[in-house]
């Protein structure tokens, strides 16, 4: 597909919510736009997500709204073909199922132009029969998995041809001047972060942020943190984050009586405050794709706890850049929480290595470079 011009690039996501897929897709435009203005327009459909739209909007990226309501929503299908079509897109990156579906059918209803279909898969759950052996064959021309995990769940789960694969991991990290500034400014915040939270100097303060719901683990951390009360007093857990299970988990916590040693502060705009203030994040996920909250975690040196699950082990390396518990077993993970906060040289230790893997792994600047060289590929540019 060679063009003189440059190459329109669509991507496309259903979620109404703001989590990992949705910061690497802002964090992704943002240094494409940078680097490779010479090369492609970029667009943005969204499902009216406001969140995702004012992070666009900050970058400058053209974006748009169409409500996206289920899987055989017509009218989503006949607007993203009209957006399709005003803006000659050359390729969509799709980032969930439902965009995925839609955005396919709209595609293909474009009779006289091939537009290639990529799909970005930032998850690590069982891919049903519909999804393998229709969606993802017959509305999908090349596959972008954020983990190795993913990647193998797509060859060995669905049959898909690993040519048709690539593992590119997410943006999350700027360079190492640009971490040690973060690493600096959060820090000066730490006290009056941990007094707003009503953590005193010496107590330690463990962290779980992530969304509130079922596969994130919440459950098994508050039966670790019941497990290490019973005999400590010094810790308070914090719980960050929004989601479905916000009332259950507040509930649980009481009825256990530890609610005297539990901090839930819900969503938060600026996480990064938070991992700085912390002793030690906890990711006790019983599925992961990579865990975007690592990365984040390891970019302002933090020592992480994590389960042995999905594509976590590509990031933590158990006793070296963190330590890995076996996902639900809150005794194990206890007894791993103790290890952590209660040894400082491990704890920077661990935080040290896993900040040294992060800026090499997941650097945005690389990282969009490589999915441009990949476009590119794929639109004959090679």
């Amino acid at each position: 597909m060679i063009k003189k011009g440059k190459y329109n690039i669509l991507h496309i996501d259903s979620f109404s919510g703001f989590g990992g897929a949705q910061a690497d897709i802002t964090i992704l435009l943002e240094f494409t736009k940078k680097n490779y203005a010479d090369k492609f327009n970029i667009f943005v459909i969204h499902n009216n997500n406001e969140r995702l739209k004012k992070e666009l909007d900050k970058k400058g990226i053209n974006n748009a709204s169409v409500r996206m309501r289920n899987f055989l929503d017509i009218f989503a299908i006949l607007k993203i073909r009209k957006i399709l079509k005003e803006n000659d897109i050359d390729l969509i990156n799709f980032h969930s199922s439902r965009d995925h579906y839609l955005a396919g059918i709209a595609s293909i209803l474009i009779l006289n132009k091939k537009i290639i279909k990529v799909l970005t898969r930032h998850v690590a759950y069982n891919i049903s029969y519909l999804k393998g052996y229709l969606i993802y064959r017959f509305l999908t021309d090349y596959f972008i998995t954020i983990s190795d995990f993913i990647k193998n769940i797509l060859i060995n789960g669905v049959k898909i041809n690993p040519e048709k694969i690539k593992t590119i991991y997410s943006p999350r990290t700027y360079g190492k001047e640009i971490a040690e500034a973060d690493i600096l400014n959060y820090g000066g915040l730490r006290s009056s972060v941990r007094i707003e939270a009503g953590i005193n100097n010496s107590e330690k303060m463990v962290s779980l942020i992530g969304r509130l719901s079922k596969e994130k683990g919440h459950l098994t951390f508050i039966m670790a943190a019941k497990e290490i009360l019973r005999t400590r007093g010094d810790i308070k857990f914090a719980i960050i984050g929004e989601g479905e299970l916000f009332e259950e988990i507040s509930a649980f916590i009481s009825e256990n009586g530890i609610k005297n040693n539990f901090i839930l502060l819900g969503f938060q705009g600026d996480i990064k405050k938070y991992i700085s203030a912390s002793d030690l994040i906890v990711v006790p996920s019983g599925l992961e794709g990579m865990g975007s909250i690592i990365i984040e975690s390891c970019a302002m040196r933090k020592a992480v706890v994590a389960s042995n699950a999905g594509g976590i082990p590509e990031v933590v390396r158990n006793g070296k850049t963190g330590i890995l518990f076996e996902a639900e077993n809150y005794k194990e993970l206890a007894e791993k929480i103790l290890t952590v906060v209660d040894n400082e040289d491990l704890s920077k230790s661990l935080g040290t290595n896993c900040f040294e893997e992060v800026l090499k792994k997941f650097d945005a600047k690389n990282i969009a470079d490589e999915t441009a060289r990949l476009y590119l590929g794929l639109l004959g540019q090679a």
